[in-house]
């Protein structure tokens, strides 16, 4: 974990900077395909988002407060935005779709004013700060 300052450009030039967005989405997809058939289970992406805590940290709600039922109901939710054509699986279009909103989403609620937040590594706001820092080095 490294603290950085981003705002919505950040995010916003790492989407749309095409072949590194691509790149890093595959490259996510890939880790979390833990079974390498090109398709995200629910147990897969699940595991992600239980990993991540995406639950408590995003939603701000405390998983001790909530039944299995009502956090299994969550994830359920959750997958079914990924899960596009309804086919119970995700395939890398569908991923890359989705995690396009949710960074689109974050960009939003940043805004345009810098804030300093704690960020995973390899996470992809970690990864949208590394590619501003190297473009600043290079321009």
């Amino acid at each position: 974990m490294s603290v950085e300052i981003l705002d919505a450009s950040t995010i916003c030039n790492f989407i749309n900077d095409a072949d590194f967005f691509t790149k890093s989405v595959e490259k996510r997809f890939s880790a979390i395909d833990s079974n390498h058939d090109g398709l995200l289970s629910y147990t897969e992406l699940a595991s992600e988002l239980k990993m991540l805590r995406v639950i408590e940290t995003h939603y701000g709600i405390d998983g001790a407060i909530l039944s299995s039922d009502e956090l299994g109901q969550l994830y359920h939710g959750l997958f079914a935005r990924f899960d596009h054509d309804g086919n119970g699986l995700v395939d890398l279009e569908e991923y890359k779709s989705e995690m396009r909103e949710v960074m689109l989403s974050i960009a939003s609620g940043l805004g345009f004013l810098p804030v300093q937040m704690v960020l995973e590594e390899g996470s992809f706001l970690k990864l949208a700060v590394e590619r501003e820092m190297a473009a600043k080095v290079y321009a």
